[in-house]
């Protein structure tokens, strides 16, 4: 005859099964954020959007609302004087 399992060892074992559904849960969550970040990054689409036909004069372009040409990506250094003084009593 085994002895039924007594209330602490129920708890342990319930204890146990709801760690690991949190577990699970944590890393659907994880993955899904995971995959909606890859999925609404805005240079995903970027490919996509440069194909299509060509169709009268080679030098029209795409007038659409969302380009925007952020310019050169260089960096120059600062060439004015800082205006912070420090001083020392």
């Amino acid at each position: 005859m085994s002895e039924a399992p007594s209330r602490i060892e129920e708890a342990r074992h319930r204890a146990s099964l709801a760690k690991q559904a949190a577990v699970a849960l944590a890393a659907a969550g994880f993955l899904l954020v995971l995959v909606l970040a890859r999925v609404s990054h805005a240079g995903a689409n970027q490919a996509s959007t440069t194909s299509g036909s060509t169709s009268g004069s080679s030098s029209s372009s795409t007038q659409s609302g969302d380009d925007f040409n952020y310019g050169s990506p260089s960096v120059a250094p600062s060439t004015a004087t800082p205006q912070a003084q420090t001083s020392v009593s």
